[in-house]
């Protein structure tokens, strides 16, 4: 049975479908919550009600048809199943994005229907997911890196670890109305294809809040597309690297800094009609470049390579110990 209740009928508020076929409910296997619409999302779902829309969650992937009703498709972030023992993802076939799914949004796109999606730190490659075979024909590719400030998690839990994007990090000006930060936890970074139609619409702050990326083992100290958005046809989409600035939850952002006004302004924009504008504003950050960090993890530039492989190692070595390569489930101790 569809989950609209009459496909022929007209709907009378736009639709907002939330995505829950690709794995989201499997992080509650964690012993955190899920990531659906009436979880981690109940807040996003509170501000796409406010702004007329109804909110329905899809336990099945929509249909072409589904989304032909649709005016928006929401995708929290896809997973597979958890290894409590390893406190790793696996792959769960049934959690991919088939091809007729990634055909499917994407003629939904090119008709004029909105995609918000989101990621998650050190991309596919950590959830075990396939998000890529769906943002590569939008434009642009999804990274298996995290951007994480590296002083912060020195000091803080890996689940509470942080970093802040002032004004000037935020290059899109429809969205930066009455936003002067927005706050993050560790998220993946996206490539921009050349020709594409996708600005950055948050970038890293660089320095020492760097990208690690653990497939190639690099280290970038520039300020990186943490989130971006696009056109597709008539449809317009935005695609986070992470969920937790928007998300409720035990470590949920969204009631952090202007996380919420920004998410507001970002909405308002993907259900607009009138003419998309992607002219981005002049963004002051880093360059990319070779460093290395000193014992108390300040940022010198270096041109040895052995310095560049003894940084990585290093990097690596912090990670591993603080867990953020792992996929940690809830400690007993927390309430």
């Amino acid at each position: 049975m569809s989950f609209l209740s009459d496909a022929t009928s007209p709907q009378p508020t736009p639709v907002a479908i939330f995505d829950a076929a690709h794995g989201q409910p499997n992080w509650a296997q964690t012993g955190f919550t899920s990531r659906e619409m009436h979880t981690n999302y109940a807040g996003l779902m509170e501000l796409l009600c406010r702004l007329g829309c109804t909110c329905v969650p899809s336990a099945h992937m929509a249909s072409s048809c589904q989304l032909s009703q649709a005016r928006l498709l929401v995708i929290p972030p896809p997973t597979g199943s958890y290894h409590a023992a390893k406190q790793c993802w696996t792959l769960q076939p049934q959690s991919l994005f088939s091809t007729d799914n990634v055909r499917d949004i994407l003629t939904f796109l090119q008709g004029g229907g909105r995609l918000l999606t989101f990621a998650y730190r050190f991309g596919d490659w950590f959830t075990r997911s396939n998000l890529r075979e769906l943002f590569g024909p939008l434009g642009c590719l999804l990274n298996d890196d995290a951007v994480i400030d590296l002083q912060v998690l020195r000091t803080t839990s890996p689940l509470e670890t942080f970093f802040d994007t002032p004004r000037s990090l935020l290059p899109l000006a429809w969205a930066v109305d009455g936003v002067s930060t927005v706050r993050w936890r560790t998220t993946a970074t996206f490539t921009i294809l050349p020709g594409a139609r996708v600005r950055p619409l948050a970038l890293s702050a660089g320095g020492a809040c760097i990208s690690f990326n653990r497939t190639l083992r690099r280290i970038s100290f520039a300020s990186l597309p943490i989130a971006v958005a696009g056109l597709h046809g008539r449809g317009r989409f935005v695609l986070f690297g992470g969920p937790h600035a928007f998300e409720n939850g035990r470590f949920g952002l969204l009631t952090s800094h202007d996380n919420a006004r920004y998410l507001q302004n970002i909405l308002r924009w993907l259900l607009d009609d009138s003419p998309p504008d992607l002219a981005a504003q002049p963004a002051t950050h880093h360059c990319d470049g070779t460093f290395f960090f000193s014992n108390g993890l300040d940022v010198i530039r270096n041109d040895d390579d052995s310095g560049s492989q003894h940084t990585i190692a290093y990097v690596e070595r912090l990670l591993r110990r603080t867990g953020v390569l792992k996929a940690l489930a809830r400690p007993d101790w927390m309430p």
